[in-house]
């Protein structure tokens, strides 16, 4: 299948090359992910490549062969591994990431690189086993919130359950650019989601590899669900579910990406919403049973979460 799809190969003397370069329209870039280039390229002799400063987000797969990927990561390092970790002039391993050093990892066929483009990286292939890669440079209104989403479980160089179907939605960017349509765009930014989506539930799938603490939590979140409008503190969570409440505090937050106290405020406002829209019960009413007592601070919570008092949402909806 693959001989079918890169037969339109570009030749030089460092690689074979299949890409597309998109200039987006004004309104796609304000409203739609939307790509700057994908590509395929089979290196034919090592070739360093360099880059920083680029309002763009990279997500590359190594194909086959093998090469090294550099990354100036200030967010959130690599794990160090050994042999897939060297020292260079310029670089450094993954462990002084934190302070914005280069972390160079040895790819092979396989891995997986979801950089930032604003750091700097860069790639070069080895020159006895050369590396066949397929990217796809994207931005779009929500980039940072899906990357700063997929860093709280993962780092910039992984593997992939996955990597059939996002060889495929690549290949698929890749066609509607060849042959642009009406739909372009709206196909393209479908096809940047699915790819964000499978990254994002990798790196879920792969957080969650402490078994005992993830069922922990879980049954936590069920004795929140049916008890939220009763009054629950860390210390009495800890006391049911043996647990540290510093920890639990923050197991939480990493598991669910909110605190146990927000969690409780939203389900009790969520409460609230249905109750405001479906029942005549008077505003004091509601917030009681939501399980809160003041109705002023009702109130102050509500207009907080959701932009207006409980009356101008009961008569908007």
């Amino acid at each position: 299948m693959r001989d079918s799809f890169f037969e339109k190969y570009k030749t030089s003397e460092v690689t074979n090359t299949r890409r597309v370069i998109n200039t987006p329209s004004a309104f796609t870039r304000e409203h739609f992910f939307y790509i700057q280039e994908a590509g395929y390229l089979k290196s034919l002799k090592p070739h360093m490549s360099r880059r920083s400063g680029l309002q763009s987000y990279l997500f590359l797969i190594v194909l086959s062969g093998s090469g090294e990927v550099a990354y100036r990561d200030t967010a959130k390092p690599v794990p160090a591994t050994g042999s897939d970790m060297g020292r260079r002039s310029g670089t450094s391993a993954a462990g002084d990431g934190g302070n914005g050093s280069l972390a160079t990892v040895h790819a092979k066929a396989g891995d997986c690189f979801f950089l930032d483009c604003r750091n700097e990286y860069t790639h070069i292939s080895s020159e006895d086993d050369p590396w066949e890669l397929m990217w796809i440079h994207f931005y779009g209104p929500q980039c940072d919130a899906y990357y700063d989403y997929f860093l709280k479980q993962q780092t910039w160089h992984f593997h992939t359950a996955h990597l059939a179907e996002l060889t495929a939605a690549i290949q698929s960017v890749i066609r509607f650019h060849e042959e642009p349509t009406d739909d372009t765009d709206l196909l393209t930014a479908q096809q940047i989601v699915n790819i964000l989506t499978l990254i994002c539930i990798e790196a879920n799938e792969k957080g969650n590899t402490d078994s005992v603490l993830s069922d922990k939590l879980k049954s936590i979140l069920h004795y929140l669900d049916e008890h939220y409008v009763e009054d629950i503190s860390l210390d009495l969570l800890a006391e049911r579910f043996f647990i540290s409440k510093y920890y639990l505090s923050r197991e939480f937050k990493k598991e669910y990406g909110t605190t146990i106290i927000q969690y409780i405020l939203t389900k009790k406002i969520t409460t609230a919403k249905e109750l405001l829209r479906y029942s005549n019960s008077s505003i004091e009413e509601i917030a009681r049973l939501c399980g809160i007592d003041d109705a002023s601070y009702f109130n102050k919570v509500f207009k907080k979460m959701e932009g207006c008092t409980a009356s101008e949402y009961r008569k908007r909806w």
